[in-house]
């Protein structure tokens, strides 16, 4: 049985700098990531 790959998810630079930003404004890496629909362990 073969393993099914895992499709790797690629985020915008923007998406990037919007998440810095909102982790430099003290909010938590969980909400942040929630709220942006990414992983909390990205």
């Amino acid at each position: 049985m073969k393993a099914e790959k895992v499709k790797r998810v690629s985020y915008t630079l923007e998406s990037k700098l919007e998440a810095v930003r909102l982790v430099q404004g003290g909010e938590s890496c969980a909400a942040i990531a929630k709220v942006l629909g990414m992983p909390s362990q990205t």
